[in-house]
């Protein structure tokens, strides 16, 4: 097969040293959150992209990264200026927070882009998956009656019919919290009580521990997590500032009382990260005064039904699927982590013989049937459409430079069955579905399970006469590391037979399985070509879901209190060995490392292991017990906190002020400053003298520890946000005097 080689248009090569950067601040093991080129319409109507969008439990992130000139209006035309000026304002309207940066900025200066990456977005984000595809949660209201009993069955009913979300109301004092103790004891799940008042709270555990005392029940403080409580009570805002406290997974029933508060964005917060398996909210006031209806607001707000739920629900309909082979190497091909570097695949990929591969396998078994291709790039999109029309196949390519109006009437003419064919690469991921479609070709290679869902969800939709989405997989030759989404990887799905169901019903998905084995082929496939039944076992190794379950390096090196510089030299030198290493390039690598491992390597250098329950516990400590050379670990401490925002973070250059004239005091007052080759004993130093010695001295101690950090390019120090959210005004209190007593016995001695 000829390779042809295409040059990479756009920004690809700035976005993939984004990636890059992206990877090394947070770890590769995240980019699985991260959506590339994600579609959006602005106020207008037009459709536009996101250069990468993240979730995260306070809303959504939009990044952009542009050519050095793209918004210089001198430069690019003010038609382009005031039209990008548009898409960043409908972006803010949505609801989106906006960050951007120029490829300048990128390959120039990337440590200060990391640093303003953890500054934006946090030391630790708890990314999430964008759910816009998944249909959601479906719930019911029910009326609490005198008899509690039948509010009970009525909930167990609607399990039966797999409702997820249940509205409990009556008036006030009629027993509905004891209501929901009993259904959770039924359900028998670990079970989370929210409430919005502390005194409702301690109700609640007191009715947990008098009708289901067989499990433990208490309090959730904020502060260090109590795993072996079973069910955990606590108010509004100490769970939704501690959601990296819990997994989404933790609990399988959530109650949140007086729940017509729902829509306040800390509710929105907790009801999209957990999971449970069913929700109940408890209400007194079943219509909100805004005139939202609530039932609505919690289905809407809650995490989105995944696939497999929503076709057993009969919500969406059964999927088939179809491998096509192709002869294409991708062993080669470069990732960054969570995306294929952008000019290997185009000249990978885009090559003739690919490209009229998925035209004939159109022509040899779905041909006439309702199908969308997706592709990898506007060009590839627009390359293959032209195949299609060569083959005498009416078929168009629709991108976002495609004129709104004549968009309309190509999706028009799709709907109306005028056009069998629709070419596209991101722009009908999201604002767009067809209960139309029929069948998807999913040949462009991604690396990414949120891209693959979002344009699987737009086949999914129900429509009379259609009993099933079939999907055509595009399965190139790849390495272990760069092997792109299927279907079968992203349902675990180890088994595969040509045309068999890999969405539906349990019952309904053996019996298929069961005519396969028995070589026979289901009625429902009468139309698609399929000579025998193929058999094919699939590997599905997939690092990013074995990343789950481990450390990056970047997570080891805040798990002990040693210098990330050490943990990079000892793997290097083969003293610290990694339980999985994933290649990206002939010279760089992502480190991954079991919990286990991790705890081993402490044990053999005498390494302390640092957590969230334990690292205030270590810090006092380490303040209580200071060892002293010079008085400037004290001194600095002091002025860190006089300088310190309620965010626990302070200018480097205010805390050097009050460092320097602490020692200037002492001079003054006619009191030697320090040591003898003390700056501020010798004199004549200057500001940047004083920085320097608080990051080489008294803050690397802090910072070994893994509780403080220096955001470099910002000139801002400041404590782990775990540790901030764990200090209370009596820690404070206690620094500053074992600070002061410590100060006080260093200079007496």
């Amino acid at each position: 097969m000829q390779t042809v080689i295409q040059k990479a248009t756009g920004n690809s090569g700035s976005e993939d040293r984004f990636i890059e950067l992206f990877c090394d601040t947070f770890g590769a093991d995240k980019g699985q959150y991260v959506y590339l080129q994600y579609p959006m319409v602005d106020i207008y109507g037009r459709h536009r992209t996101i250069d990468f969008a993240v979730n995260l439990p306070d809303g959504k992130v939009a990044i952009e990264v542009d050519g050095n000139t793209w918004h210089q209006p001198g430069i690019v035309s003010t038609e382009k200026y005031h039209d990008d000026l548009l898409k960043q304002n409908s972006m803010v309207y949505e609801g989106w927070r906006v960050y951007r940066w120029t490829s300048a900025q990128i390959d120039k200066s990337p440590e200060r882009v990391k640093d303003e990456l953890v500054t934006f977005l946090g030391q630790s984000p708890l990314f999430r998956y964008i759910e816009d595809a998944l249909p959601p949660q479906q719930g019911e209201t029910i009326e609490l009656m005198d008899h509690q009993e039948e509010a009970l069955e009525n909930l167990d009913s609607m399990r039966k019919a797999h409702k997820t979300i249940a509205l409990l109301f009556h008036a006030t004092g009629t027993g509905k919290t004891v209501t929901a103790v009993s259904d959770a004891k039924r359900f028998g799940k670990r079970t989370l009580f929210i409430a919005h008042r502390h005194e409702l709270v301690d109700q609640a555990i007191k009715t947990f521990q008098k009708i289901w005392p067989e499990v433990s029940a208490g309090r959730y403080e904020g502060s260090i997590r109590e795993d072996d409580r079973f069910v955990v009570c606590g108010t509004i805002q100490s769970i939704s500032q501690n959601l990296d406290d819990f997994n989404p997974d933790d609990f399988g029933y959530l109650i949140i009382d007086e729940c017509h508060h729902g829509t306040a964005d800390t509710y929105r917060r907790i009801m999209s990260y957990f999971h449970p398996e069913f929700t109940l909210g408890l209400t007194a006031t079943p219509e909100r005064a805004d005139g939202e209806d609530l039932l609505t607001v919690f289905q809407n707000v809650a995490h989105k039904l995944d696939l497999k739920t929503a076709v057993e629900l009969d919500t969406l309909v059964p999927v088939r699927c179809i491998r096509i082979k192709t002869n294409i190497d991708m062993h080669d091909v470069r990732i960054s982590g969570f995306k294929y570097n952008s000019q290997d695949l185009e000249s990978t990929i885009r090559v003739p013989g690919r490209n009229q591969l998925i035209v004939d396998t159109y022509c040899e078994y779905v041909k006439d049937k309702p199908t969308v291709v997706f592709c990898a790039s506007v060009k590839h999109a627009e390359e293959i459409a032209e195949l299609f029309q060569q083959a005498g196949i009416n078929a168009m390519c629709i991108s976002g430079g495609t004129k709104a109006t004549e968009r309309k009437q190509i999706l028009a003419d799709y709907e109306s069955g005028k056009l069998p064919v629709l070419c596209a690469c991101d722009l009908l991921n999201e604002g767009w579905d067809s209960q139309h479609t029929q069948v998807l070709f999913m040949a462009r290679p991604t690396m990414s399970k949120t891209i693959y869902v979002q344009q699987l969800g737009r086949g999914m939709r129900k429509s009379p006469g259609k009993d099933f989405l079939m999907v055509f997989d595009f399965v190139d030759n790849t390495n272990m590391f760069n092997v792109a989404c299927s279907i079968h990887r992203i349902l675990g799905i180890s088994e595969y037979v040509a045309g068999g169901l890999v969405l539906g019903t349990k019952h309904g998905m053996k019996m298929d399985m069961d005519m396969f084995r028995q070589g026979q082929k289901p009625e429902v496939l009468v139309d698609y070509p399929i000579h025998m039944a193929e058999y094919e076992t699939i590997d599905l190794f997939n690092w990013q879901e074995q990343a789950k379950g481990m450390l990056s390096q970047i997570a080891f090196t805040q798990m002990v209190n040693v210098q990330s510089e050490t943990i990079e030299r000892y793997i290097r030198d083969g003293k610290i060995v990694p339980d999985m290493e994933v290649p990206v390039s002939e010279h760089r690598s992502f480190k991954f490392f079991r919990k286990s491992t991790v705890e081993k390597y402490a044990k053999i250098y005498g390494w302390t292991l640092i957590t969230k329950s334990n690292m205030k516990e270590m810090f006092l400590q380490m303040v209580d017990t200071m060892t002293m050379s010079y008085s400037y670990k004290p001194v600095f401490m002091l002025a860190f906190l006089d300088s310190m925002n309620d965010a626990g973070e302070a200018r480097l250059e205010d805390v050097a002020r009050a460092f320097a004239a602490f020692y200037e005091d002492r001079l003054a007052h006619g009191l030697p400053a320090e040591k003898k080759n003390c700056i501020f004993t010798k004199g004549g130093y200057l500001q940047k003298d004083v920085e320097r010695l608080i990051l080489s001295m008294p803050f690397k101690r802090y910072e070994d520890m893994h509780v403080m950090h220096h955001s470099k390019y910002l000139g801002t120090l400041q404590f782990y946000k775990a540790l901030v959210r764990q200090l209370t005004d009596e820690d404070y209190a206690f620094i500053r005097g074992t600070c002061q007593t410590a100060i006080k016995k260093y200079f007496q001695e």
